[in-house]
Order: C-alpha cells, then structure tokens, then sequence
C-alpha cells in the first residue's frame, strides 16, 4: 500500500520553510539559478518522532524553492547525485517500515537489494557517456581497417515514422538541433544543447512506440547497462549463483565503505571471480554468467529503491505548509514520483540519462507539448543504447587493433635485436 497525495499530511514528517541568500551558495548551478529567480527559500524536511529512530541522527532533507516569473515554484535538491538517492531511500525505508509494518525479513531485504543498487552501478556494464559531444559520437577507424571515419549515430536517425528523410550526419544532428534549441529560447546553442536539441528533433519525427510495461522495463534497462559481456544461463544455475551473491554479500554488509569497495573489486579480488570459481552442481562458471546474475538481481532493486523515493518525496510534497498547484504539482510529480512511461520508476533512477531527456521534458512543462512526449522520451532511450552498444564494440576493436600493434612491434624488436647478435658473433669468429 504505496502512500497518496495528501493523505497522510505530515504524519511522518515536516517541511519548515527558511529564507535564502544566494551569496552563501557555492554551487555555480544553484547560484545561476536562484539569480534568474523571483524568489528563493529552503525547505527542510525532518522526520517525525515515531519514525525518528530509524533514520541516522539529524537527518534531513534540504530543498531549494524557486519561485520564477511565472509565480510558479520548483524544488531543486541541495544534495545531488548518490547521495541524494541514499538519503531518499534511508527516508523512505523509515516511511514503509512504520506504513506498511515491515517485517524484519522485509527490512533487510530492502537493505540488500540498496547495496545491489550501489554495487551493479559499479560494474563497466553501467552505461555512463553523454554522447554529447564529437569524441563520443565519432569512431576513428584503425589502419588494420578500412580508412576513414565513423560514427555511433543510429542507421535510421532523422528518418520519419511514415519512412521519409536520410539519416543524418552529425553535421546534420548539430544544425538541426540549433535550430530547435533557438525556437526553445537558447539563443547561442553550444554543442552539448545543439547535439542534444538534435536528438530530440530526430526523435521528435519518429516516435517509438511500446505500450506493454515488460516492454518499457527492457528499453529502460539496456538505455542503464550493456550486457553484451554477460553469458545466460539456464535458471537453475541462475539461482544458485543469485544464492551465492547475496550469501557473499551478506557477509559484509557490516563494512566500512572502503573496506566493502577492496573486498568488492579492489585490485586482483575481483567479485565476479570470487564467485565463478565456486563449484556449481550445474556446470563449470565463468564471470559472465555471476556478471549476468549480478545485474539481474541488481536490476530488481531498482524496484526497491524506486519505492522508497516515491514514498520519500509524495511525503514530503504532502507535507509542503502550501500545497502545489497543478503546474507545480506537475513539475514536482515528473521528477520525483513513480512514471508510468518510465516503467513506473522516478525519474531520479534514470538521472544518468538526463542529458539527453532534458530537452523534451523543458519541452512539455514550458507549455509545448503538441508531440508525442512518452514516444519521444521511449525514442531517445532507444537511439542511447543503439550508440553504447555501437560505441563499446567500436572500443573492444581499436583496443584488440591496438594489441596487434604492439605485438608486431615485438617481433620487430626481436628480429632486429636477432639480426644484430648475429652480426655480432659473425665478427667475433672473424676476428678469431
């Protein structure tokens, strides 16, 4: 039973509203932003006592309320990043334990699957490039290849759903994109906004559609990982690795974080290793099936910890002194609060794709919303993980290209050290 607008106030907490100077901000974004404001305050949320115990000493939740010419306000977070989902779902979890009645059994679980979360997100399968710029969307071909070069761009970009148009060129990609970014009101684009303009104009013309939840939940994954590393497994042996990882994990769930990163993949004690080279009743392990096993579970936390920033952040809108109205309440809700086009996850757990999601998003809460924003948003998802996956095989090539290169330099040396020891002992026999 997940808690609903308004319908538990402030029972679980309180926002206390504070005046704000600008001046004592040291964040460069923040501080752009409060200028551009009518209005700035803080809005802390403080748990309430019932809850108080479960949540670490003095916590709190720090907003920042801007309040635009529009008189409407927006709520930025003054933590950013990790830390800000860990705050949310330490809240979170206090929430559902006294909502919901928790089990002690649910309560570690939740725990566990927050330390799945941190830990998948570790991994080189984690898709972590903007794609915003030339040194991303370019591959330079090696000289063991065919000359010239290439790039990520999806064969099919900037061709309409109805089949018209020519893919475009990143040249292409960045005109189109300035001109979009200047209807938006960015009047001097720079190549980040222009190539990110780009891909919402491309998407723009050629929606994808998915209406199925499974369908949603897969492009949301392979958008976050790449799994082209992982081997499947039938699931018998699935489960028995998925059995290990959580045995292994439990066992240090106590530790400091550096303590847990060095046992975790630090050095030559890799993780994955730690668990293939196990004996398995179902056949001989590798690391791509415990790789593969790993981010099976750790995607299933990304449902645990979705639930836990709902909670956090419906509680703490519930408990705004002034409830939101509907354009503010649409804002808040796109952010912060579970999507349906996003597979019923916040936002937040997609944050590494904003770069790119950005601009249509600008889009509709500006008022401009005659497009189809979820195809858009679905489109754009899909042309990411087209581009990592065309990046990280373009990578595995240049780097292999490169291996070959240094062997051959090898022989080389050899043959050249080789021929000169035989000069060598040639002239010492002569001179004998």
């Amino acid at each position: 039973m997940m808690i609903k607008r308004n319908t538990v106030g402030g029972q679980y907490g309180t926002v206390q509203i504070e005046p704000f100077d600008y001046r004592h901000e040291s964040c460069p974004i923040l501080r752009k932003a409060i200028k551009a404001a009518d209005s700035a305050s803080i809005c802390r949320w403080r748990p309430a006592d019932k809850i108080s115990d479960q949540v670490p000493k003095y916590f709190e939740l720090k907003f920042l309320c801007l309040k635009g010419k529009d008189s409407v306000r927006r709520f930025l977070p003054m933590t950013g990043g990790d830390a800000l989902i860990s705050e949310l779902f330490a809240g979170g979890l206090a929430i559902l334990n006294r909502h919901q009645e928790l089990s002690a059994a649910d309560r570690w679980s939740y725990r566990m699957m927050f330390l799945l979360f941190q830990r998948v997100k570790k991994l080189n399968n984690h898709c972590k490039r903007n794609f915003a710029g030339h040194k991303d969307l370019c591959i330079i071909v090696s000289k063991l290849e065919s000359a010239g070069t290439k790039t990520v761009l999806p064969d099919d970009l900037g061709i309409s759903s109805s089949g018209e148009g020519t893919p475009w060129s990143i040249k292409r990609l960045e005109s189109e994109g300035e001109l979009l970014a200047k209807e938006h009101g960015i009047e001097n684009p720079n190549q980040k906004q222009a190539v990110n303009y780009g891909f919402f104009a491309a998407a723009n013309i050629s929606p994808l559609e998915i209406t199925k939840s499974e369908g949603i939940e897969s492009l949301l994954r392979i958008a976050l990982y790449n799994e082209q590393t992982t081997v499947r497994c039938d699931p018998e042996c699935q489960q028995w690795i998925e059995e290990r990882i959580l045995a292994a994990l439990k066992k240090h769930m106590g530790d400091s974080q550096e303590k847990f990163d060095n046992w975790f993949s630090g050095g030559n004690n890799s993780f994955l290793t730690q668990i293939s080279k196990k004996k398995c009743p179902f056949g001989k392990l590798n690391d791509g099936m415990v790789r593969s096993a790993l981010i099976e579970l750790g995607w299933k936390a990304y449902r645990y910890v979705g639930n836990c920033i709902h909670t956090q952040m419906r509680c703490f809108q519930n408990a705004l002194p002034s409830p939101l109205n509907a354009s503010e309440q649409k804002i808040f809700e796109m952010v912060y609060l579970k999507q349906n086009y996003l597979g019923d996850f916040p936002l937040l757990l997609l944050k590494e794709r904003l770069p790119l999601l950005t601009a249509p998003m600008l889009s509709v809460l500006s008022g401009d919303d005659d497009f189809d924003f979820i195809g858009t948003i679905h489109r754009l998802l899909y042309y990411y993980s087209y581009m990592d996956n065309v990046r990280r095989e373009a990578d595995r090539r240049i780097q292999a290209s490169r291996k070959v290169g240094e062997g051959n330099n090898v022989v080389e040396t050899v043959a050249r050290n080789g021929t000169r020891g035989q000069l060598m002992v040639d002239s010492r026999h002569d001179v004998d």
